[in-house]
């Protein structure tokens, strides 16, 4: 049968063991009979479910009746016999009943039964048939109480026991002379074995008290030999519950566990004590940075537990990136409980859990964890009560450091609802700082205090470090006038190492521009502790000279045969520029003409003499305009005959 059958533990959903007959699986009968056996093993490792699996091959059997799981220490006895021997200054009689001689009969060694030694035996030799009793009786200077059993270990010389034997054994107490209680047959407990061996034993449970045992056997019961008899013994059950004293954890009924944390009802208290601690790695982190918290709860009272949350919420102003959760406890970030179950018990004291947060804003971040829910009672705490005064909840804070800028101020506000308010700087009171906000405008460490049983408020007892740095400088120059049409180069210059943000867009320390009209332009340097500085330049943009203007005539001198000697003349009208005077440069030279008007003549210049380079100045601007005097063609290359060019006469 074993062949077919194992024993798994679990812990929380997870397979911990597996015994088979093959490996740690052992069988023992119980003495209460009924061929009902203890199937066991010791576990090496902790457990909260135990689950009998039968395969199909011990299909050679109708069934198997399965009573209850059960548990208790590896050296815990599975039978509470105590032999009446030399501890209790047991003496042995034997005999036969009515003073009848027993031909053939016969009782060897009856000192074996209250030696000590629980090996070696008495023997009771019977003939089949003969009608003759014999007896072995063990007397103790001890009196034992109504409720105890009794009845001594035998086994049978000629083969195995058998449940027949019964009917010719009688089991009998006294008290001194005075006969107590007599059982046989139906009135005994049982004949089982011991240990899963040929051994058992047969007795009864007494309602009197007695100090002295008597076996009596009958020859007719059928024993063809030796009925082998090695001890007397005793089961005490003080409080007559059922269980033996060496198996009772507590007076009453020990087996019903109606909440399954491993102790009796009528022993569980139903209480422990749990305690709760919480760390972080970094106290203070930059905003960026992932911190990792770690929530240690202990169960103080070595019982155990079950149904155990804790519940660990994300503060706000940080992100959750990722946790790790011992094997058989689950945590749930959106709800932030931590189902801990029955996992805190047996050899596990104490449960880690780490949360790896990111952190993305500034100040005092307080981290909160409370048991919330447990099957029993904590002897100094009470779940989910918010109480920080209890060893259920812990917290830890975090200080993000709070970088100013020259000429920044920050708001402090602490809870409302507080009696009194009172600031602290550097653990130095700030004069006047009783509101329930303060307007920081120095560097150092913040911290609040208030009248309250404890002094400062948890969500405000880390300080908050503020760190003022110096704002840096940063400069574009003088303002730069350029004419229309121009590129102005910009270039910023700052006080360290940082980053450039043109009104542009543009993020290099230097860009050029080219506006059409007059512009100011602004430049945000950032430095690497996120302080800023600003500068602005304005690029005046003058009206540029639009055209010259040039109207160049050509002079044939007189002789119009001969163009070597032709000439020219040009005039400018420039466009454009302030609308004052200009002057012009190169190949002519001459100021004080007036925009808007067409100058006098230039010249005259030899048409041979090529072009004429000149650079037009607005006296108001100095903006230029260079252009090139291009000299016409000569206007004496066509002789009166014949007619270059058609001519066309109309008549007025």
């Amino acid at each position: 049968v074993l062949g077919g059958l194992q024993i798994r533990t679990y812990r929380n959903g997870i397979l911990q063991e597996t015994a088979t007959s093959a490996g740690l699986l052992s069988a023992t009968l119980l003495s209460s009979g009924g061929g009902k056996y203890m199937l066991s093993f010791v576990t090496s490792n902790d457990f909260d479910e135990v689950q009998l699996f039968a395969s199909s091959t011990i299909g050679l059997l109708s069934s198997i009746r399965v009573y209850h799981a059960y548990e208790g220490p590896a050296s815990c006895p599975t039978e509470c016999i105590d032999a009446i021997s030399t501890d209790y200054g047991a003496t042995v009689n034997s005999g036969n009943s009515g003073g009848l001689v027993c031909l053939g009969a016969g009782i060897s060694n009856p000192g074996n039964v209250v030696d000590g030694d629980t090996t070696n035996n008495a023997s009771i030799t019977s003939l089949l048939g003969l009608g003759c009793t014999q007896f072995i009786e063990v007397t103790s200077n001890t009196v034992f109480a109504g409720g105890t059993e009794t009845g001594f270990v035998i086994e049978d010389g000629g083969g195995l026991l058998d449940l027949s034997l019964l009917g010719g054994i009688t089991i009998s107490t006294y008290l001194g002379a005075t006969p107590r209680e007599s059982f046989n047959g139906s009135g005994l407990l049982s004949l089982s074995l011991l240990g899963g061996t040929g051994v058992g034993a047969v007795g009864a449970k007494t309602n009197l008290s007695f100090d002295r045992v008597r076996i009596s056997v009958n020859s007719g019961i059928g024993l063809l030999g030796d009925l082998d008899v090695y001890y007397a013994y005793i089961q005490e059950d003080a409080d007559n519950d059922g269980t033996p004293d060496c198996l009772d954890d507590c007076a009453g009924d020990n087996t019903v566990d109606s909440d399954g944390d491993g102790y009796p009802d009528d022993c569980d208290t139903n209480t422990t004590d749990l305690a709760m601690s919480k760390s972080v790695d970094n106290s203070t982190p930059a905003i960026g940075d992932v911190v990792t918290y770690t929530i240690t709860v202990t169960n103080e009272s070595g019982l155990n537990t079950t149904g155990l949350q804790i519940q660990d919420t994300i503060p706000a102003g940080m992100t959750y990136q990722s946790h790790t959760a011992p094997t058989g406890t689950f945590y749930d970030p959106l709800t932030g409980i931590w189902n801990v179950g029955s996992a805190l018990g047996g050899s596990t004291t104490s449960l880690d859990l780490s949360i790896m947060l990111q952190v993305d804003s500034f100040g005092s971040i307080v981290n909160f964890a409370e048991v919330v829910a447990i099957g029993e009672t904590d002897l100094d705490s009470s779940p989910g009560n918010g109480d920080e005064t209890e060893d259920d909840f812990a917290f830890v804070c975090i200080s993000v450091p709070l970088n100013l800028c020259s000429g920044e101020t920050a708001t402090l506000t602490g809870p409302a609802g507080l009696p009194s308010y009172q600031w602290y700087l550097d653990g130095n009171p700030i004069p006047g700082a009783t509101n329930q906000t303060y307007e920081v405008t120095a560097g150092g460490s913040y911290t609040l205090n208030s009248s309250t049983p404890g002094g400062c408020p948890s969500t405000v007892c880390c300080p908050i470090v503020v760190t003022y740095f110096a704002a840096p400088t940063v400069s574009i120059g003088p303002d730069q006038d350029i004419c229309g049409g121009e590129t102005a180069s910009l270039t910023a210059s700052a006080s360290g190492a940082g980053t450039f943000l043109w009104s542009t867009g543009e993020t290099t320390p230097s860009i050029n521009v080219s506006p059409f009209d007059t512009m100011t332009y602004s430049v945000t340097f950032t430095d690497a502790n996120g302080c800023t500085a600003s500068d602005t330049i304005n690029v005046n943009v003058a009206p540029a000279i639009g055209s010259a203007g040039i109207i160049a005539i050509c002079n044939s001198n007189g002789t119009p045969g001969d163009p070597s000697d032709d000439t020219f003349t040009f005039t400018l009208n420039p466009t454009g520029g302030s609308g004052t005077t200009y002057s012009i440069t190169g190949d002519v030279v001459q100021s004080g003409l007036s925009f808007g008007s067409a100058s006098n003549p230039f010249g005259p210049y030899l048409i041979s003499g090529g072009n004429l380079s000149i650079t037009i100045t607005d006296d108001a601007t100095s903006c230029t305009l260079a252009v090139t005097v291009t000299a016409p063609s000569t206007c004496s290359a066509c002789p009166p005959t014949p007619v270059c060019l058609p001519v066309t006469v109309t008549k007025n």
